[in-house]
């Protein structure tokens, strides 16, 4: 993918990770500390599918935020000729549009993992970032420790 693209889920996620340390976002005061931050989007649940992926987090004293901040991955996923559905339905073709789309928002955490604006969000030690399509898939994409050290989850064999 562009430059481009990465370059808009690096801004979005800047300000989403803003966001997460706010309570005017998060709705909690004081802000709740977070331990995972799932991206969530409904995919083929709506025609269109929306692409949009929310930010939802979680931690041990429960909901931290919930469809706060996201980006857009539509990009990664082609659609049929009438732009209602995905270009293809099969489980084969979600999983390469979502390995590529997790690998952009791979790069796009590994440049800004040790911004100030992650540093801000409250944490209990690493926060693990997932990709999720309602009802199709999800992947796992990284832990980033409190440092900014981001740790790939183990390759499968």
């Amino acid at each position: 993918m562009n430059n481009q693209i990465t370059d808009q889920i690096k801004a979005d996620l800047l300000e989403s990770f803003e966001f997460y340390a706010n309570p005017k976002y998060t709705g909690y005061d004081p802000v709740r500390p977070v331990a995972k931050i799932i991206f969530s989007a409904q995919g083929e649940i709506t025609s269109p599918p929306d692409l949009e992926f929310m930010g939802y987090g979680g931690g041990s004293e429960g909901e931290a935020f919930d469809a706060c901040g996201g980006f857009n991955l539509e990009p990664f996923f082609p659609l049929d000729t009438d732009g209602e559905y995905f270009e293809d339905d099969d489980e084969e073709f979600i999983s390469k549009c979502l390995q590529k789309a997790g690998e952009a928002v791979l790069e796009s955490l590994q440049s800004i993992a040790t911004s100030e604006a992650f540093l801000d969000i409250p944490k209990e030690g690493p926060i693990v970032f997932v990709l999720n399509i309602v009802d199709q898939k999800s992947k796992v994409i990284c832990r980033i420790h409190p440092d900014g050290q981001v740790e790939l989850p183990p390759k499968k064999n």
